[in-house]
């Protein structure tokens, strides 16, 4: 399911991180890196900390309750073992953004 996320202006800048609420309950957080935006769930696979009260290195996310780090670009967790983190597709065009949402919400 595509949805429209946001206007253009109210997107964060470069390097920061924004979260909208989705459908159900789902919080989508939104950031830009090197001109492309990227969009994953607020929540943390581990434990459902906030990700966008951590902060960011590079294109990891980096989690503020026990530092687990995910590639935001594609939601692979730094350690193999432990559970990704849901990335979604986001395209703004023009002055509106949409993201595609599983269909399970």
């Amino acid at each position: 399911m595509i949805a429209k996320l946001c206007g253009a202006n109210d997107l964060p800048d470069a390097g920061k991180m924004k979260t909208f609420a989705g459908r159900n309950g789902l919080q989508i957080c939104v950031t830009q890196l090197e001109g492309k935006l990227v969009a994953f769930n607020n929540r943390c696979p581990h434990q459902g900390a906030p990700l966008s009260a951590g902060h960011l290195d590079g294109c990891m996310v980096v989690c503020p309750y026990h530092a687990w780090r995910f590639d935001v670009t594609n939601g692979k967790s730094e350690n193999i073992a432990d559970p990704d983190l849901e990335t979604y597709d986001i395209r703004q065009y023009d002055d509106e953004v949409f993201v595609r949402l599983p269909n399970s919400i």
